[in-house]
């Protein structure tokens, strides 16, 4: 029987859950970047069955987190608000470079990026927060 991100969220210690729901996060937003799509907060919320986006914030800096660490291009400048341009959560890009960004995002093969645990999630979280 398949396990779902709502099952494993809820038996997580508390702490450790964002950092699974980074995972779940982390597989739609690549698919959207190989697709060239932005993703409003809304919609991301939505799709992982929050009725506001207020959980994503700590969902998100892990994801940024673990990219700045890694390496990796901001994968969440693609997360936008109704404007088009990524929350104040989003530091990792000067605003008059989200567009260039964006398009490096785009074109990056994360397809090729074996994808982080959340126990990497929880380490990039804890380095930069602590």
């Amino acid at each position: 029987m398949y396990q779902t991100f709502d099952e494993i969220t809820n038996a997580a210690d508390t702490g450790k859950k964002s950092s699974v729901r980074a995972l779940q996060a982390w597989q739609y937003l690549i698919a959207r970047a190989a697709n060239r799509q932005l993703v409003r907060y809304g919609e991301l919320a939505k799709i992982m069955g929050y009725s506001d986006n207020r959980p994503l914030t700590p969902i998100l800096g892990h994801i940024m987190y673990y990219c700045s660490q890694q390496g990796l291009l901001p994968l969440t400048i693609i997360v936008v608000n109704q404007d088009g341009t990524p929350g104040d959560g989003f530091t990792e890009t000067p605003r008059t470079e989200f567009d260039s960004t964006r398009e490096r995002v785009f074109d990056f093969e994360w397809f090729k990026v074996y994808p982080p645990s959340p126990s990497e999630f929880k380490h990039s979280w804890d380095e930069a927060t602590h």
